[in-house]
């Protein structure tokens, strides 16, 4: 009976719910309501990649745009309407990216856990709601169906005996119009006549009671199928009124034009364009680029703060010696009977041994042929001596300030006497080529000029620098203005003094770039 069951809900003759079978649309729609979810939750995934992708694309599109109009000609309230643009792009962004945090974060784990709450899955296979709904609508049709199933058979019995009665009635009447026919074998006709009608008559009485049958289950077949199917419309009116909810909470969180953040994006990018002032703009590039800028007009220039010149304090001892050759050479000149004259001195440095200076003897010839002891010339001989003798006091005078700067400069005590010994070598007949002396420069024979010369008190005052200096060379010292450091040397001649940085360094400074601390 049960084959017959199950084939008769396949065995489905029209489209109407109540036929056999037919419940099997109610069933796949809970089926359905379950898809339904996972399309739902793969619909707002896939916007909110589309809301991130969006944010992404606008936050990338404003920084860019923002550098290029930094660098670019754009100047004033005009520069900053359309950094409004960018500004407008960043913040709608970030709320873009609220979105898909909010689409991924809210909504869509509130749908999938609506979903793990209302199907449940079975160890074979499918959804319990599913199989519940399937045994539901089972349980309330099976007993109509299985009449059902009876009053076709006998339906289908009443049919065929109807046939068999149709067709023993036209063969009696046939035999009839034969005239070889017996009546014997008329008689047996008859006889099938009547048996059929006995037969149609009695599959009649079993249809007609089998449809009364039939008709008293159908009430009660109605009402099971009614409860099993609000059943289940409850369950898919769950489900609906919940995807209701759930898209009204993506729409409001979907809508930005409701959130107040974004309204207030651009009521600021709408005040900061209708902020734009043409005026304000010109007189800004008029002030920064165009006749309104300073101007550092030429006007006299106090030489007190600049650099110092150093060429003076540069100068070699070997510059010196060369000085002191051309001063010698000219007095040679104007003393020609002097036999000896100093021609050059030579310097190599602190750690080399001085060579003395070569010397070369010039013999005198007399070209005059007066007696001796006559000078015809006296007055003016002697007239020539005075002023030589005024000359080389002058030229004395010269080279010993010349040597004071510059061992004022260098920090570096000269014995005056060895230059003036260097200058009275002129007047030594025994100094030859062969001579071995010391330094013309040294006191002491060992060349050095500075060993006899007593050090100078120690100097140590605290000043602080009025302006920048940067160091030219490697005996300068470098400094910010505001710095302190202390001065460890006196001022020289020309405008330098030696100082100490706090981190110890020592060297040169202009002295007009610091003042003295009180």
């Amino acid at each position: 009976m049960s084959g017959s069951y199950d084939e008769s809900m396949t065995d489905v003759s029209s489209d109407s719910f109540w036929e056999v079978g037919n419940y099997k649309r109610s069933v796949k729609r809970v089926d359905d309501g379950n898809r339904l979810c996972n399309d739902l939750m793969s619909c707002l995934h896939e916007r909110a990649r589309i809301e991130k992708s969006y944010a992404q694309q606008l936050s990338e599109w404003g920084k860019r745009w923002r550098q290029l109009l930094e660098k670019g000609p754009l100047y004033g309230t005009l520069e900053r309407a359309c950094a409004a643009l960018c500004t407008e792009a960043e913040k709608v962004s970030e709320l873009h990216m609220e979105v898909k945090s909010t689409l991924m974060g809210e909504d869509y784990e509130k749908l999938k856990n609506w979903q793990r709450d209302s199907f449940h899955k079975q160890m074979i296979g499918g959804y319990k709601e599913t199989k519940e709904a399937e045994d539901g609508f089972r349980k309330a049709q099976k007993p109509w169906a299985k009449k059902l199933k009876e009053m076709e058979i006998i339906k289908k019995s009443y049919h065929s005996a109807c046939k068999e009665e149709k067709l023993a009635a036209s063969r009696e009447n046939n035999g009839k119009l034969e005239s070889n026919n017996t009546p014997e074998a008329q008689k047996k006709l008859q006889e099938k006549v009547e048996k059929c009608q006995q037969e149609a008559q009695k599959t009649k009485e079993r249809y007609q009671k089998s449809l009364e049958e039939l008709d008293k289950l159908t009430p009660q077949y109605m009402e099971n199928m009614e409860q099993v199917f609000e059943q289940w419309q409850q369950f898919e009116d769950k489900r609906i009124c919940f995807f209701r909810e759930l898209l009204l909470e993506v729409k409001q969180h979907l809508d930005l034009s409701t959130n107040h953040r974004f309204q207030t994006i651009y009521h600021t990018l709408e005040d900061t364009v209708s902020a734009t002032d043409v005026e304000d703009d010109l007189k800004w590039f008029r002030s920064n680029h165009g006749p309104g800028m300073p101007m550092n007009w030429p006007q006299f220039e106090n030489l007190e703060r600049p650099h110092p010149p150093r060429s003076f304090r540069r100068r070699s001892i070997l510059d010196w010696s060369i000085d002191l050759n051309r001063t010698l050479s000219r007095r040679e000149k104007k003393k020609p009977s002097e036999g000896v004259t100093l021609t050059g001195i030579s310097q190599t440095g602190s750690d080399q041994q001085v060579q003395p200076a070569k010397t070369s003897s010039r013999l005198t010839v007399p070209t005059n042929t007066a007696p001796v002891g006559i000078n015809p010339f006296d007055e003016e001989v002697q007239e020539d001596d005075e002023e030589e003798e005024e000359e080389n006091e002058e030229e004395e005078e010269e080279e010993e300030t010349a040597v004071e700067q510059y061992t004022t400069v260098n920090h570096i005590s000269v014995n005056k006497e060895a230059i003036k010994t260097a200058s009275s070598t002129e007047k030594t007949p025994d100094w030859s080529d062969e001579d071995t002396g010391a330094n013309p420069f040294s006191t002491n024979g060992d060349g050095n000029p500075f060993e006899d010369e007593p050090a100078a008190p120690a100097l140590s005052v605290a000043v602080r620098a009025l302006y920048d200096y940067d160091g030219q060379e490697q005996d300068e010292l470098t400094f910010k203005a505001g710095e302190e450091l202390t001065k460890v040397g006196e001022e020289d001649d020309q405008g330098w003094c030696r100082g100490r940085l706090k981190d110890g360094k020592t060297g040169l400074y202009p002295a007009n770039y610091v003042e003295g601390i009180q």
